[in-house]
């Protein structure tokens, strides 16, 4: 009775996992189906829905070959497990073929995340250079040998799956046999001849993967030459293709051993390959190194420095003009007057305090959020005038908790609204910037006609605009004002099954369930400007820091994009986010703030961008299809410019012995920020270079290694000639201070060290801003901005500017009267007036307050300590009046 219940209860057992496995399919793939089905509502929104449809064309066609391989392979080793299990027991084999349609299907579904290999395999286009070794064009390092490499790696994986499912089986069968020998004696031939198989097809791919191997040696990164060496040309290289036919050679042995049921000898076929590879790859290679190469490496090795230095400086696009700057100490102030453009974009307001300035006073509301600050330059009254700007971009997480209701974060708060701008250099008598766009609404000298920010960096909800709720706009006074979406971004959700479709996306019941909804409501997705490029472009790089402009009046985030590449030949590798040795400013993306709309600006004709562009014209727009207000607003991004510096400070050596000996590397100089030593970052400057127009620039300076002082500045030019590099080399012997130097200078003044002892003795922090490296005529001057931040206030104000020429230098409360004062206008035998009377006025203020504070807690010594600092401070200004300093 009991073995009856088992028998009925065994095929029930395997209904239930049968049923099982089949709703586990059909959740996974109806979910697969609802988020495909509203990306593509989504794309086709963007007016990008064939664009879709041909992406998910390759990631079929990827599918299609690796499910083909796939399934042929496994149902090829079903059959011949099946042939050895009739051979064996007289029965066919149990093992149902939907299994290895059920793995057939899986180990595609993982690998056809690189849908890109195919693209760029079958769509290459040729860079027209070619590598040094094998005389083989760029492109098929770039575009053919990844997929390649994908195949061979998927036919690797399922024969050794194949070899894996074999001998589990057969141990299975065979479990009951007592002794090897035994088991060879039982073994049915067609199971020898199928193990053989498997075996001799491991070993073949090993020797394509040793063949396809050399080509990966041309894109190493050890040693002292960033791709192939003399040890791999000449020995590596002839080793793996020796190798890769030995390897072809044991797999025929391992099929002769299969006929002849010596299974023991499959483990002494690897064991000779791993050992020949040992000796070939590792051994010889070695003992050649130290033996023949290291003793002579500088002559063995000078040819293959020089290709790494000339494909390092084109995988980087590292096409630099080299000029010299003769540093003169001739600069008067009719010179600096002559370059008053340049003077008045000297940027003082460094972006890291301007946040807190622009959070305090122009958030408006706790809502609101300033999330970055980032440069540009605008036409003010026909004035070449460098920004800083600023997105006010609306938080649902801000609200308080009682406020962030289903309703509140999908259907009221959608949208930030306006944008905070101010010179570089203009400051206030308080101490703050001079807002050129502010408040709610914007008003100021730049016209914002379309304040709404629906896409930005924090609007990572989904939001549903045009319903019978209005949405919040902006506040007045203590009223809000509401209003109605009146663009074209998002999907319509003009029906029903919309609405279910979207609301199962989110998991969100109360999409579906909401009556605020109409047939003209749309529902925005994928908001985040980031994520928004990532979702249709996955292929590019994007830089950190997009920024938003204003354009005929409208808002628009620029983002950065970059091609990249892994394996470009004899380029040496940097690190950004993942290794890369290939990089391009290839796309510039503009997104409309208010609709979404998404342009990608091709901007350099190089070949991984041309792939692409021949891949999807849908998405890819000519730079000349650019208008003139959206090209004045792209600029070199700070991410590439540092990935530049950084390889160009050791590739910028054209002798091979040089480079070898190390004898000229840069670095990148250090400065002080907020009394920490940190590498100084690239920053944009409006200067003249040859021609009298100022131009905006963004520029790095350079130190000779392990010293202080400057001994170049690279500038990548931002305007009419977009992207050009330019080097100035200060002429040999030549000593310009470096950024440490300075500020071991500031730092030593006894007057200024003196008003920062005041200062500090009030109890604010002091916050030296960034050191800018400022060229003029033939000259270079230093300008740090230095900020006053109260101990309890979070508004940091602009109290000083140093400025640094020659051997000249002083602290002055505006960059006009420190430059006055270096050159010419008082005397430098006169003493410098330390601080101007509104500072003291101000610092007398706060000492007054902090010593009634001090009253009121019982503190009578502290009391003491505020009075005296008081006094000091009442002196100062009775001095500062007598010497006429008011």
């Amino acid at each position: 009775m009991a073995q009856e219940r088992f028998e009925i209860s065994a095929p029930l057992d395997k209904r239930i996992i049968a049923f099982l496995v089949i709703l586990l399919v059909l959740i996974i793939s109806f979910s697969t189906l609802v988020f495909v089905y509203t990306e593509y509502l989504w794309f086709d929104s963007l007016k990008l829905g064939n664009y879709f449809v041909k992406i998910i064309y390759y990631r079929l066609e990827l599918f299609g070959i690796f499910f083909a391989l796939s399934f042929v392979i496994l149902s090829l080793n079903r059959f011949a497990m099946h042939i050895a299990s009739e051979e064996f027991l007289g029965e066919p084999l149990k093992v149902p073929i939907w299994v290895f349609l059920l793995i057939s299907l899986f180990i595609p579904y993982v690998l056809t995340r690189n849908w890109i290999d195919l693209v760029f395999f079958l769509n290459a286009e040729e860079f027209g250079i070619k590598d040094p070794i094998f005389g083989i064009d760029a492109s098929f390092y770039a575009f053919k040998l990844p997929f390649i490499k994908d195949v061979i790696n998927v036919l690797f994986v399922l024969i050794v799956l194949c070899l894996l499912i074999s001998i589990i089986y057969y141990f299975l069968i065979f479990r009951w046999v007592k002794s090897f020998e035994e088991f060879k004696d039982l073994f049915p031939r067609a199971g020898f001849i199928h193990i053989s198989a498997l075996v001799a097809s491991i070993l073949v791919l090993a020797g394509v993967y040793l063949y396809i191997a050399r080509f990966d040696l041309l894109s190493s990164q050890i040693g002292v030459v960033k791709g192939a060496s003399y040890t791999d040309v000449f020995i590596r290289m002839p080793a793996m293709l020796i190798l890769s036919i030995a390897s072809f050679g044991l797999a025929g042995a391992a099929i002769y051993y299969g006929l002849k049921r010596q299974a023991e000898m499959y483990a002494l076929v690897f064991f000779a390959l791993i050992a020949l590879v040992f000796i070939g790859l590792i051994l010889i290679p070695f003992a050649f190194q130290k033996i023949r190469v290291d003793p002579n490496e500088l002559s063995l090795e000078e040819k293959f420095i020089g290709y790494s230095i000339n494909y390092t400086r084109l995988a980087y696009g590292l096409d630099v003009e080299k000029k010299v700057y003769p540093v003169k100490g001739t600069l008067t102030i009719e010179n600096v007057e002559k370059n008053s453009g340049i003077i008045e974009n000297i940027r003082l307001w460094d972006h890291r305090p301007l946040l807190s300035v622009y959070r305090q006073i122009q958030q408006i509301r706790t809502y609101y959020y300033i999330n970055d600050v980032d440069v540009d330059r605008y036409y003010i009254d026909g004035n070449y005038t460098q920004l800083m700007i600023s997105a006010r971009e609306l938080s649902p997480d801000l609200l308080p908790s009682t406020a962030q209701t289903w309703v509140n974060r999908h259907l009221i708060y959608t949208h930030g609204y306006g944008v905070i701008a101010s010179p570089v250099n203009a400051v206030s008598e308080e101490g703050r910037p001079e807002l050129f766009v502010y408040d709610i609404p914007p008003q100021g000298v730049i016209r914002v006609e379309r304040p709404e920010i629906y896409y930005g960096e924090l609007t990572r909800d989904y939001v549903i605009v045009k319903t019978l709720q209005k949405e919040f706009d902006y506040p007045s006074g203590e009223r809000n004002v509401f209003s109605t979406y009146n663009g074209t971004g998002g999907v319509v959700m003009d029906d029903f099954i919309k609405k279910l479709i979207f609301s199962m996306r989110f998991g969100d019941i109360n999409l579906l369930l909401t009556s605020y909804t109409t047939s003209e409501s749309k529902i925005m997705l994928h908001r985040q400007i980031m994520e928004r490029a990532y979702t249709l472009a996955p292929y590019l790089r994007y830089d950190s820091d997009p920024y938003i402009a204003i354009i005929d009046g409208k808002l628009y985030w620029i983002i950065d994009a970059y091609t990249i590449l892994d394996n470009f030949p004899y380029s040496a590798a940097v690190l950004y986010g993942m290794p890369l040795n290939y990089i391009r400013n290839s796309v510039k993306i503009f997104v409309d703030a208010y609709n979404g709309s998404m342009k990608f600006y091709v901007m350099s004709d190089e070949p991984v961008i041309r792939t692409l562009a021949k891949a999807f014209p849908e998405l890819f727009v000519s730079s000349a299809e650019m208008s003139e207000e959206e090209r004045i607003h792209i600029r070199y991004p700070v991410d590439l410019f540092k990935i530049q510096a950084e390889i160009y400070s050791i590739y910028h050596m054209d002798d091979p012995r040089t480079f070898y000996n190390k004898e000229d590397v840069w670095e990148i100089p250090t400065e002080l920020f907020e009394e920490k030593i940190v590498e100084m970052e690239p920053y944009y400057v409006i200067i003249t270079l040859e021609e009298d127009k100022p131009e905006f620039l963004l520029m790095l300076p350079f130190s000779p290694k392990g010293r202080d002082n400057i001994i170049s500045w690279m500038a990548a030019r931002c305007d009419e000639n977009y992207g050009e590099l330019l080097l100035y080399e200060f002429p040999k012997g030549t000593l310009v201070y470096g950024p440490m130097q300075i500020e071991a200078r500031i730092d030593q003044d006894p007057e200024i060290s003196k008003i920062f002892t005041l200062w500090s003795q009030a109890g604010s922090r002091i916050i030296r801003g960034n050191l800018l490296v400022i060229p003029i005529d033939n000259s270079i001057i230093y300008v740090e901005p230095v900020y006053l931040r109260a101990e309890n206030a979070q508004i940091p104000e602009l109290r000083g500017v140093v400025v640094s020429y020659e051997n000249r230098l002083v602290m002055k409360p505006d960059l006009q009267s420190s430059i006055r004062y270096i050159f010419g206008e008082v005397k430098p035998a006169e003493k410098p007036v330390a601080e101007d009377l509104n500072s003291l006025a101000r610092l007398g203020v706060e000492l007054y307050q902090k010593a009634l504070e001090e009253i009121r807690k019982g503190n009578w010594s502290g009391f003491g300590e505020m009075l005296e600092k008081l006094g000091q401070v009442l002196e100062k200004i009775n001095s500062t009046v007598s010497k006429g300093g008011s």
